[in-house]
């Protein structure tokens, strides 16, 4: 794996380290920068910081997908890792909201906005540039190690959140937190700085074929795929926010686990998963990303409801983990397969503003909610095992996305596998 590689799959870490970071001590920000006369709607106010980068990444999708189709996959990977980094920064060292008042609160925010924006197309950004650049062998196992690295780096900020739970009351413990996290990202951006252009975006560069406007020629020429990225944009974390973010509600109800055993939980959930991903790649090569997505999708939709059905009639820790251990496998095969398909898409000219926007748009909608969505089935339908039925529509939209653009994308993928 050579340093281009490197430098690019470096941003997913980081990315996935913040946003697990300040999920967990979403919680313990509340009372430093939110009024701590009304507690309750202090913790309200902090989520909502935490969504705001979900809300803002389709505006990161469509900002730095045109800075990536016009003037380079190279500088918009840096921008992107630039804006995460200042952000993560000043949130280490943000004074409270009884130092400084109304500023306090609206500076996080800001944070967490340009956060947003800038891991906007990050990831995406990262695929494309691997699915482009040539003299990196192998590249299916090289696309599985990126995403890897986003269940391990969203392992690494429990695991740090894990060490300094400890001492979270005082502002050292998540102050550190943060502050180390600007230390990684300036690394990342060191990495970028020196990281070479996409063969891909400099061969069209040279043959003049750049467009003025990426993303209305995607939004004119693109529709199907606009749409099918969408859809996989956002049905692709449904099953991991299934696995950790609710199962945590389950595990802590009904199996009794303390609040630090569902982190380790969660811990082991992802740095199993970031495993299973990088296995993916052989078996992905052998039987082609589509028909591994497909494979997934079918067990999603015949065994998830007998597996929830049967768990929760006979509740145990054993059975909760049964669950989460279905979810991770399918979700680490299919989510690895789906980086490699997602360049082939759209043309390289429009490429990082199509997938950008698309994707992100999708993570948007499904992100954030997939908890609450299944929550609110258990609540209406009094059944344990309702979010399986919500798994199985998504799996159902999941395989319709692939069949409306599985004929646009031949010769796309050939141009890259020539690569």
């Amino acid at each position: 794996m050579n340093k281009n590689a490197i430098a690019a799959i470096s941003g997913i870490i980081f990315e996935s380290y913040n946003n697990t970071l300040y999920g967990f001590f979403a919680v313990i920000l509340a009372p430093t920068f939110f009024p701590t006369n009304e507690y309750l709607s202090s913790i309200s106010a902090s989520l909502l910081a935490f969504a705001t980068g979900y809300f803002a990444r389709p505006i990161g999708g469509i900002a730095l997908g045109f800075i990536g189709d016009r003037f380079g996959r190279k500088l918009a990977l840096l921008l992107s890792a630039l804006l995460t980094t200042v952000p993560t920064f000043i949130i280490g060292i943000l004074p409270s909201y009884s130092s400084i008042g109304i500023l306090a609160p609206i500076l996080l925010f800001s944070c967490r906005l340009i956060q947003g924006v800038a891991i906007g197309a990050d990831y995406t950004g990262s695929i494309i540039y691997v699915a482009e650049q040539n003299g990196i062998k192998n590249k299916n196992f090289v696309t599985s190690v990126l995403v890897a690295m986003g269940f391990f780096g969203a392992a690494l900020g429990l695991a740090t959140s894990l060490i300094f739970s400890a001492i979270s009351i005082s502002d050292l413990g998540w102050r550190f937190s943060f502050i180390f996290g600007g230390v990684i990202g300036l690394v990342i951006c060191f990495m970028r700085l020196r990281m070479e252009e996409s063969s891909t975006y400099q061969e069209t560069k040279n043959k003049n074929l750049l467009e003025k406007n990426p993303i209305l020629s995607t939004f004119k020429s693109d529709k199907k795929q606009l749409i099918a990225s969408c859809i996989l944009g956002g049905a692709n974390l449904v099953p991991i926010y299934l696995a950790t973010v609710y199962m945590n509600f389950p595990l802590r109800s009904l199996a009794g686990l303390s609040n630090q055993e569902v982190l380790i939980d969660n811990l082991l959930i992802y740095l199993i998963g970031g495993v299973l991903v990088i296995c993916s790649a052989p078996i992905i090569r052998k039987y082609t990303e589509i028909n591994v997505m497909k494979i997934c999708m079918y067990c999603f939709i015949f065994l998830s409801i007998p597996i929830y059905t049967w768990s929760f009639s006979n509740v145990s820790i054993v059975t909760l983990f049964l669950i989460q251990g279905f979810l991770i496998i399918g979700d680490a095969f299919q989510i690895s397969a789906l980086a490699i398909f997602l360049p082939k898409l759209f043309p390289s000219s429009r490429r990082y503003s199509g997938l950008g926007f698309s994707y992100c748009l999708g993570q948007a909608i499904l992100g954030g909610t997939t908890p609450f969505i299944a929550f609110m089935l258990v609540e209406m339908t009094g059944q344990a095992a309702a979010p399986s039925y919500f798994l199985c529509l998504i799996a159902i939209l999941y395989l319709g996305a692939i069949t409306i653009v599985k004929r646009t994308i031949t010769s796309e993928a050939n141009k890259i596998e020539s690569l």
